[in-house]
C-alpha cells in the first residue's frame, strides 16, 4: 500500500535522507522510529508530496506521488507534527471543510462528519470552537481531518507529541481502533508508544533506513544470547554465586529489594540442559522456583544498540 524506494534528499550541504527503501501492507501499523533530526519528517513529506526527493519514488496505493499527485492524495491521509487546524473555527464546520477539500461528495458529507465524530469521540465538543479545547481534544480534530474522506493510506508525524499520559494513552486508542481500515505509518521517537501501537518497526538513523520488521524479527536479530529471567521465592543473592559457577552463565545479576529475581545471559552456542543446572539448583537450595522465563530486549535496549 505504500512503497518507498531508493528516496534521497538534501538541504545544501545536509545529506537528510540516504536511499530510504521500505513498503507497508494493506491494514498495518507501522511505526516509524527515529531520533529527532534522523529523516522521519522529511521522509514523510516525500510520502505525501508536500516535497519532492532529489532521487527515489515513493508510491501510495499503486500512484507514484510526483507522477500521479492527485490520485495518490485522494487516498491519502496526513497529520503532519503541527495539526493543520483553525482555531477559529468550530469543530464540525472545520471537518466539513476537511471534508469539501478532499472532495468527499456533497450527498455523504454529513454523514461522513457524523460518522468521524463519532469514532474519534469529539461528540461533546462538535459545536465548540477548536482553539478553546484541550491539546489532546484538537490532536483529535487534526486526526477527524485525515481520516473523514476515508483514505486508504494514514501518515501520522509524531501524533502525541507534547500530550499528557492520558492523552497519550487515547490518542493511542483511537489509532489502534483505525487497524485494518486503513494502513498507517506513524513516526514518533517515544519507543513505548511505537512498541505498543505497531505491528511493524522501521528504524531511521541519520537518514539510512538501519533496521525494519516485526519488534520480535529485530530483538531476536540483535541477540547474541538469551537473556533469562528466574524469579525465586527467597534468597536470590546467594542462589546468583551458586549459578556463577556455571560456565555458559553471564552477566549474572541478583535482585532481592521486594522482588525476589536474577537476570542471566546463556550464549547462544551454549546448550539449553544448563538451564536444567539452574532449575535443579533452584530447587535444591531451598529457594524456591517461581518462574524461569525468557526475556527479550526492550525496543528502547534494541534502539539503544543500533544507534549508539
Amino acid at each position: 500500500m505504500i512503497e518507498v524506494s531508493g528516496l534521497t534528499k538534501s538541504y545544501g550541504a545536509i545529506q537528510a535522507l540516504t536511499d530510504v527503501s521500505f513498503t507497508v501492507a494493506k491494514g498495518q501499523i507501522v511505526g516509524f522510529l527515529g531520533a529527532n533530526g534522523a529523516g522521519k519528517t522529511t521522509t514523510m513529506d516525500i510520502i505525501c508530496g508536500c516535497i519532492g526527493a532529489d532521487h527515489g519514488i515513493a508510491k501510495i496505493a499503486g500512484f507514484d506521488i510526483t507522477e500521479a499527485p492527485i490520485e495518490a492524495k485522494r487516498c491519502l491521509g496526513y497529520l503532519p507534527e503541527v495539526p493543520p487546524i483553525h482555531n477559529e473555527m468550530r469543530v464540525d464546520d472545520y471537518i466539513k471543510f476537511a471534508a469539501e477539500l478532499h472532495q468527499v461528495p456533497k450527498s455523504l458529507i454529513n454523514n461522513r462528519i457524523d460518522q468521524t465524530i463519532q469514532k474519534l469521540a469529539l461528540g461533546e465538543v462538535r459545536h465548540r470552537i477548536i482553539g478553546n479545547l484541550s491539546k489532546g481534544y484538537r490532536q483529535r480534530v487534526g486526526l477527524a481531518q485525515a481520516i473523514v474522506h476515508e483514505p486508504k493510506v494514514l501518515v501520522l508525524d509524531e501524533p502525541t507529541e507534547g500530550l499528557d499520559p492520558n492523552q497519550i494513552a487515547q490518542i493511542r486508542g483511537l489509532i489502534r481502533g483505525l487497524a485494518g481500515e486503513h494502513t498507517i505509518i506513524l513516526s514518533s521517537h517515544i519507543l513505548s508508544e511505537v512498541q505498543n501501537t505497531c505491528d511493524h518497526v522501521i528504524i531511521i538513523h541519520k537518514g539510512r533506513i538501519i533496521e525494519q520488521g516485526t519488534y520480535d524479527e529485530i530483538a531476536e536479530r540483535l541477540q547474541t544470547g538469551h537473556l533469562y529471567r528466574l524469579r525465586v521465592a527467597k534468597d536470590a543473592p546467594t542462589l546468583a554465586r551458586s549459578l556463577s559457577e556455571l560456565n555458559s552463565l553471564s552477566g549474572i545479576k541478583a535482585q532481592s529489594n521486594g522482588s525476589e529475581t536474577i537476570e542471566f545471559s546463556v550464549s547462544s552456542s551454549a546448550d539449553e540442559s544448563v538451564l536444567d543446572e539452574v532449575a535443579k539448583r533452584t530447587v535444591g537450595g531451598g529457594h524456591g522456583l517461581r518462574e524461569l522465563s525468557l526475556k527479550m530486549k526492550s525496543l528502547e535496549e534494541v534502539f539503544f544498540q543500533l544507534t549508539k
